[in-house]
């Protein structure tokens, strides 16, 4: 049982390029012999059906061992070379690669193509060198004497080609149906948060209009930006930090409006790092859940640090804040809040797989929220 499941968790990433895999190399090496078994059956089968020899156990016999040695090797060659190229290729590279872009798809649909069809054609020789060796007939020699056989490595090979390139389409297509119903959740989230925040702030503003009408405006002014930012973002399937960044200027100059000196805020991103692209509303409802568990509950509010850096092509943005901290009682839930966390990692895992990271950590006074994403900068 534990075998099966290793094997059904290898298969699920058996087609994910990184660096490294956490399902066993016996599990990835068998999973590429099942796939070159069942090409060599078809492939014997469809010469079989073309020539009439599908009843004949003696052409099974003569021709079943040589294509499986050939497609047994090819499948191990190009499994071969994916791993080479994972662990040659720099990190940066393989982050840029794994975000889930147009134009990077198309990227690495040609660049699983072209390992295909290298790991095929080598294979194929290693294959010949070997059918030559176990099976006592140069097989070099029928490729160049009978046009029949060659045609069949070349048929061999745009059929792994093809396989290859239509799983990797496959797994694409589902990613991008996930990130898409991920998305949908995300902005039903929004929708549902929207509605409190608007009631509480115009109350703010209807509240302040009697007795300090400078603060209204100013508040208003400001829920008008933080209004226009957000409805933007919802518009779009990517954003870049600067864009959110703006946006929580304007949210937490509204909180500061309302909580007066009991919010302090500041924002250090470098120039660099707000020209990222990032998925739409990552950040706010980090900074929602600082205020919110953190500074309004305690008496003396407090302070929020947001920073942002590009280090070894990653981009790390930080929240911190000097409130209650992790090990405060958790306060009542307004709508939409207590999945902010859960909810941001099933983004990031859904368009960087493994190349995304969100951590939680306290500080001796507050908490620390980092999120670590592969940079590409916006056009």
């Amino acid at each position: 049982m534990q075998a099966i499941t290793t094997l059904s968790q290898a298969w699920k990433t058996f087609l994910v390029f990184k660096k490294h895999h956490s399902a066993p190399l016996w599990a990835r090496l068998l999973i590429s012999t099942g796939i070159a078994i069942a090409i060599s059956i078809a492939l014997v089968t469809l010469a079989g059906f073309f020539t009439g020899k599908l009843d004949d156990l003696t052409w099974w016999m003569s021709v079943g061992p040589a294509n499986l040695i050939l497609s047994l090797c090819i499948a191990y060659t190009i499994h071969a070379l994916y791993r080479a190229a994972a662990r040659l290729l720099p990190k940066s590279v393989m982050d840029r690669m794994a975000v889930e872009q147009a134009g990077n798809r198309s990227r690495r649909g040609l660049f699983i193509s072209m390992i295909s069809v290298a790991g095929t054609v080598l294979g194929g020789a290693i294959g010949l060198s070997a059918i030559t060796w176990l099976l006592g007939f140069d097989a070099w020699r029928e490729v160049y004497v009978q046009p029949q056989t060659l045609r069949n490595f070349f048929v061999i090979t745009i059929l792994i080609t093809v396989a290859n390139s239509v799983l990797w389409r496959q797994r694409a297509k589902r990613q991008a149906l996930q990130m898409q119903a991920t998305e949908s959740r995300l902005r039903l989230l929004q929708a549902q948060i929207e509605p409190h925040f608007l009631f509480n702030t115009l109350a703010n503003v209807q509240s302040l209009m009697d007795g300090d009408m400078p603060r209204a405006k100013l508040m208003l002014e400001t829920f008008t930006d933080y209004l226009r930012q957000s409805l933007g973002q919802l518009r779009h399937a990517d954003s870049t930090l600067a864009a959110e960044l703006e946006m929580a200027q304007c949210y937490l100059l509204l909180l500061q409006i309302r909580m007066g000196d009991r919010l302090r805020y500041a924002i250090d991103a470098s120039v660099q790092a707000r020209d990222a692209v990032l998925p739409p509303l990552l950040l706010q409802p980090l900074l929602e859940n600082a205020i919110h568990h953190g500074l309004e509950p305690k008496i003396d509010g407090g302070a929020i640090r947001v920073t942002a850096r590009v280090v070894d092509q990653q981009i790390e943005i930080c929240v911190e804040d000097d409130g209650l901290g992790l090990s405060a009682p958790r306060r009542a839930l307004h709508p939409g809040n207590g999945v902010a966390l859960a909810n941001i990692r099933e983004r990031l895992k859904t368009r960087y797989g493994d190349s995304a990271t969100l951590t939680l950590s306290a500080l001796p006074s507050g908490t620390r929220v980092v999120l670590n994403l592969p940079y590409t900068a916006s056009p």
